[in-house]
């Protein structure tokens, strides 16, 4: 460390600040120092050079000066941001405006280690006065007039204590660092220790329970498999089904013109007054009333109509298997995540409809760049567990917004899916995404889809969260990256 040799001196007299100058730099040689001799004992004549006193000097000193306590403060203020703090400062007690009791006190407010000596000529300032303004009993007092060897002295001996004290403190602050390093490298030891000897405990399962994850992310795979096969092999029959319909529907709407032509013939014929027009209507008439054929023409419309709906919403889940699958998707793309949600809604619809009334409420969101079929089989698990937990009949509202994180640049999409259900105990909470851990009975889960959801987040570089309160029902939330 470099030594500290930094000196102030604040005083209001020219010829005293010259003389500091001489002392700390003898050096330095000036004629304003005939106005400080009779102040300071020392005979500063004309011949200077050959007459002027031998100033011994046993350090560098680096002197500042200073005409008025403000601009003194202004000096150490500077000096502290600087990292060059003073070690000593010599104060004049009586100046114009501040004097040197309060300039010390606002000096150590900002710089607490300077050592201050305060200088006066005139005896109606105490030590005790001093004391009291600056609120410091370590306060050094120096009557005018001195030598230079006194200033000396006290420079010496206050830079050097300067000196120790941060030597020492440096010291005790690198072996309170030394003692915390080897603590904790201790520390780390310990954990070393005791996480190895988890590890080797512990192998086995995780060995098993990883194996049961890739077995049912395998099994969800061919489920995937499974749906795009079978939604492809119902579209083709669907597809003729449906031209079928439309091609009846039309043939209908002829048939329905032809029908009422024939009322028209029937009109005619009643009041026509042929012979035998009686007996003709009377047989149109058995006719129609034996076969039904009026409540026929007015229901065959609806159920052409009925059978094309059901054509559209078969078509509807078909697709919706179709997506739900992604079998090609196996790179990320971009994701609609509302339709992604609506998708895996109708696939579970049948779960769903008769215990949960869903509540939407779907912010305008950009695309989300996932593997969609993971992030499908994220909202499958989680609306599973929700109607799951919903004994009776309840509500299950999904939230999706735009979101943005602190300290990030990039936006985020936040899905939130909150059920009626029976709620978590916060004793499980954190245990909820722990592979096989289930709170459902024994044979109706295998305690793996919401430790497979929180891997599928994680590698999407998302976060899933967890608030319960039992019997009011549990919301998950799920924030994920726009662009991973």
């Amino acid at each position: 460390m470099e030594e500290n040799r930094r000196v102030l001196v604040i005083d209001d007299d020219e010829g005293i600040r010259e003389t500091y100058k001489v002392i700390f730099t003898p050096e330095v040689e000036s004629d304003i120092l005939s106005r400080g001799s009779a102040l300071f004992d020392i005979d500063f004549s004309a011949d200077l050079k050959k007459n002027k006193p031998k100033i011994r000097k046993t350090a560098d000193y680096k002197l500042s000066v200073a005409e008025t306590g403000m601009q003194g403060i202004t000096l150490v203020k500077d000096a502290v941001l600087e990292n060059r703090p003073f070690g000593v400062a010599f104060i004049d007690m009586k100046m114009p405006g501040m004097n040197g009791a309060e300039t010390s006190r606002q000096i150590w407010d900002i710089d607490p280690k300077i050592r201050i000596v305060i200088v006066t000529a005139y005896s109606e300032y105490t030590p005790d006065d001093i004391i009291a303004t600056t609120g410091r009993d370590d306060i050094f007092y120096l009557r005018k007039p001195f030598n230079h060897e006194e200033i000396l002295q006290f420079a010496r001996a206050l830079t050097n204590e300067w000196n120790l004290e941060q030597k020492q403190e440096i010291l005790q602050a690198e072996l309170k660092e030394a003692n915390e390093a080897l603590e904790n490298m201790n520390r780390s030891l310990e954990s070393m220790n005791r996480t190895l000897e988890s590890m080797n405990k512990n192998l086995k399962e995780k060995v098993e329970k990883q194996a049961a994850m890739i077995v049912q992310t395998d099994k969800m795979a061919s489920v995937g498999l499974l749906a795009a096969g079978v939604a492809h092999e119902i579209n083709n029959p669907l597809s003729f089904i449906n031209a079928n319909l439309s091609a009846l529907k039309r043939y209908m709407t002829k048939i329905d013109d032809l029908h009422q032509k024939y009322n028209d013939v029937e009109l005619f014929l009643r009041y026509s007054g042929l012979e035998n027009a009686p007996a003709l209507l009377e047989e149109l008439a058995e006719f129609k009333k034996d076969n039904k054929i009026e409540l026929i023409m007015a229901d065959i419309k609806d159920l052409t109509d009925e059978s094309l709906d059901g054509i559209e919403r078969i078509k509807t889940i078909v697709n919706d298997l179709k997506t739900f699958s992604r079998i090609d998707e196996a790179d990320y793309t971009y994701l609609d995540i509302n339709k992604a949600i609506d998708t895996t809604i109708n696939i579970l619809w049948n779960e769903i409809k008769y215990k949960a009334e869903i509540i939407k409420h779907y912010g305008t969101i950009p695309d989300v760049r996932c593997f969609p079929q993971k992030i499908s089989q994220v909202f499958m698990n989680l609306l599973l567990n929700a109607v799951q937990a919903i004994k009776e009949h309840g509500t299950i509202t999904i939230n999706t917004q735009l979101i943005s994180q602190n300290n990030k640049q990039e936006d985020f999409v936040q899905i939130r899916i909150k059920d009626t259900g029976c709620g978590i105990p916060k004793e499980n909470i954190n245990r909820l995404f722990e592979p096989f851990f289930t709170t459902k009975p024994v044979g109706t889960g295998t305690g793996l889809g919401l430790s497979i959801t929180y891997e599928i987040i994680k590698a999407h570089k998302g976060i899933i969260e967890v608030s319960s309160e039992v019997g009011q029902g549990t919301e998950i939330s799920v924030i994920l990256p726009t662009g991973v």
